[in-house]
């Protein structure tokens, strides 16, 4: 991807990102904040892909922390947590949420594809969430991740397969199910029109069969693949809340995870 190509990537994309900052956080984060059954288990996962007898992660990063769910949950849990996002109407998002739960975070503005903010080996943990399917180009992406992380260092990656699920009947038919369920569950209208659930269609990511494709990548690059959950929703939407959430929520699919060294 040229560099004039990159920029303007980077300049349409974070006013899209802008604009959609807190309808984004209201429909996707803010509940997940929320419910502390549902944060308490999305935290237990996270703990579980971080640490190990032998591993005890120190700086991580949150590449695409969006209005600051992981960047948060993360710092709960202890850790020193860094965020980047290429929308600053995110950031603020998090930057508020952040110090109404006591938190002090280094949230950035920047592009997941391009850290020349952060210097080589500065973490010991990459994480990303719900970012990679909008990207233009991962094998960019996953090579800077790679610059960032530490020797021994651990990248986590979950996203789904949202564009190829978006094209089946059945997702559209839960779709309105869970647009119904918000609305007698939480008494609100979905603030999301359908044509503004962005779904990058023509992007080369949406042609890639995931995650093994992101596999092929990482594994050229030089990473370890340690570990993939092809679905984790079951680990955190969990007891009546959680599935009453999860038929709110996952209607798009189901989220994978890969969990992969820097050897």
């Amino acid at each position: 991807m040229g560099q004039d190509l990159v920029s303007r990537y980077c300049s349409e994309t974070s006013a899209q990102w802008d604009k959609r900052a807190s309808i984004f956080d209201r429909s996707v984060v803010r509940g997940e904040m929320e419910n502390q059954v549902l944060l308490k288990d999305w935290k237990k996962l996270l703990q579980e892909a971080l640490e190990t007898d032998q591993y005890k992660p120190g700086r991580l990063l949150d590449v695409g922390t969006g209005s600051g769910f992981l960047a948060i949950a993360l710092a709960e849990l202890g850790y020193d947590v860094s965020g980047v996002d290429i929308s600053p109407a995110m950031l603020e998002i998090a930057t508020q949420r952040a110090v109404q739960r006591g938190l002090q975070l280094a949230l950035h503005v920047g592009d997941a594809m391009d850290l020349s903010e952060y210097d080589s080996d500065s973490f010991n943990v990459v994480i990303t969430r719900y970012l990679t399917w909008a990207l233009p180009d991962l094998q960019r992406a996953y090579k800077e991740w790679w610059r960032v992380l530490s020797p021994g260092g651990r990248l986590v990656v979950i996203d789904g397969l949202w564009n190829q699920n978006r094209t089946h009947k059945s997702r559209n038919w839960w779709r309105f199910f869970a647009w119904a369920l918000i609305l007698v569950t939480e008494g609100r209208r979905p603030e999301r029109k359908k044509k503004d659930e962005i779904v990058s269609f023509d992007l080369p990511v949406a042609k890639l069969k995931r995650p093994q494709d992101d596999l092929i990548i990482m594994e050229n690059l030089g990473y370890q693949i340690e570990k993939v959950y092809p679905n984790i929703y079951p680990l955190v939407y969990k007891g009546i809340r959680g599935k009453v959430e999860y038929l709110k929520r996952c209607y798009w699919g189901p989220a994978f995870m890969i969990i992969a060294d820097k050897v």
